[in-house]
């Protein structure tokens, strides 16, 4: 288990691990996912993603291997620079359009942090199991500040939905 809590500035010896270990494991995507991962994983199960400075590396090594090249600084450069932390969350409904004006918080304590910014895509794709309910998976996405986050402490992820929310536990702890 890493027990150091999300590291925001990266030596240079953790950002060629990082690169390093995504160009290793160039072939599986789940490889390089799956530490990064929350939730439950499986059809219509709601579940998230920690996208860290280090699963980005991991991430531009494994598509870099992929296509015989090394990682371009300015695309490392982009990682390094980035302020925030961004927080996805897969979920499941029946429009295309259903997760429009979902909302990520996180929550330390009593402490609410917002993100600067939610992203997601223009429509969600079809399920797996697209002739049952839920027909639709999207995603949504937070981007907080590095700065306003505790990263020892225990935090409650929260998708805020029209019909309710979700919530997940997370250590940061364990995670790179």
């Amino acid at each position: 288990m890493y027990t150091d809590g999300i590291k925001v500035d990266l030596t240079e010896e953790e950002i060629k691990e990082a690169i390093d270990w995504g160009a290793k494991n160039k072939d599986s995507f789940w490889k390089v996912i799956k530490p990064y991962l929350f939730g439950k994983w499986g059809i219509s199960e709601e579940f998230g993603v920690i996208l860290t400075k280090s699963f980005y590396l991991a991430s531009l090594g494994a598509r870099s291997a992929r296509n015989y090249k090394s990682p371009e600084e300015s695309d490392i450069g982009v990682v390094l620079i980035d302020d925030t932390l961004h927080v996805m969350i897969n979920t499941y409904g029946n429009e295309p359009e259903f997760y429009k004006g979902y909302q990520i918080v996180l929550k330390q304590g009593e402490r609410v942090i917002h993100p600067v910014k939610i992203e997601s895509r223009k429509q969600a794709g079809p399920t797996v199991g697209f002739l049952n309910t839920p027909y639709y998976r999207g995603d949504v996405t937070g981007l907080f500040r590095y700065s306003e986050i505790d990263f020892r402490a225990k935090t409650t992820i929260i998708l805020v939905k029209d019909e309710g929310e979700s919530r997940f536990e997370v250590d940061f702890s364990e995670y790179k």
